[in-house]
């Protein structure tokens, strides 16, 4: 039986793999309630990209900030970010926002299992478009 704990548990950490997503967050344009208009979207399309991995992968988001004049910042709800609170997404609080024209990698594992989002915590930007799915 310990041998069994043991290669499951070697197991878990051998079948980890990173995944990496790049995000060019800016404006296009969307119609989120049938009526179309500037929304916040990624690599140029609207709805955003669902972010998919398994328990103990390692997400990888590099993140561009193309929306002119404002900041940003993405916040993973849901993920624990045990040792990696500066990529909480937190405005002021975690992180410095990404400036205009700026670029931020996110690192953190996926933890734990369940269905996720990522939003943005800066300004207006969540109702503006700027969430996607884990």
């Amino acid at each position: 039986m310990f041998y069994l704990l043991l290669f499951a548990s070697y197991a878990s950490f051998s079948l980890a793999k990173t995944v990496t997503y790049n995000f060019d967050i800016g404006w296009v344009r969307a119609a989120p309630d049938g009526f179309e208009r500037p929304v916040i979207g990624v690599n140029g399309a609207w709805p955003n990209p669902t972010i998919e991995a398994d328990v103990g992968d390692t997400i990888v988001v590099n993140t561009f900030n193309s929306l002119g004049n404002q900041s940003t910042s993405l916040h993973f709800h849901g993920m624990y970010q045990n040792e990696t609170n500066a990529y909480d997404g937190g405005v002021g609080v975690a992180q410095c926002p990404i400036s205009p024209g700026g670029f931020f990698t996110y690192t953190f594992k996926a933890e734990p299992a369940g269905t996720h989002w990522y939003h943005s915590h800066d300004k207006g930007q969540y109702p503006d478009g700027l969430r996607g799915i884990m």
